[in-house]
């Protein structure tokens, strides 16, 4: 199961952090919001940061028995869990259906991780 996690968290990290640095501007105006230097600014670290733990995650993937796959999904299930806190945090203040579905979708796959790492046979 954790595997499976690795892969879909990673892919979908990949692929926001890629479009996140290439269409920075789309991405700071669906939050409702101005797009200033700033925010261009941190869209892109931010953009850059996801795309490198969606490759960690991927990379990773077929080692999630090993101490070091072992600590990159506790990094993603923290990753999940304080995305979707955030980004439901976010959601509830300025609202936008598309806020609120990413939002569970970290919530759903954090929730998963965690689940998969209680029930993960010590070896």
């Amino acid at each position: 199961m954790l595997r499976l996690l690795m892969i879909v968290s990673g892919g979908f990290e990949t692929l926001f952090g890629a479009s996140a640095i290439l269409a920075t501007p789309m991405l700071v105006g669906a939050l409702g919001t101005e797009a200033g230097t700033s925010a261009l600014f941190f869209a892109r670290m931010l953009g850059a940061a996801t795309l490198a733990l969606g490759i960690a995650a991927l990379l990773a993937r077929d080692e999630v028995k090993t101490p070091g796959g072992l600590a990159a999904a506790y990094g993603l299930t923290l990753y999940n869990v304080l995305a979707a806190v955030l980004i439901l945090w976010t959601a509830a203040e300025l609202g936008g259906a598309s806020l609120w579905g990413v939002g569970i979708i970290h919530a759903v796959i954090g929730t998963l991780f965690i689940s998969a790492l209680a029930r993960r046979v010590p070896s």
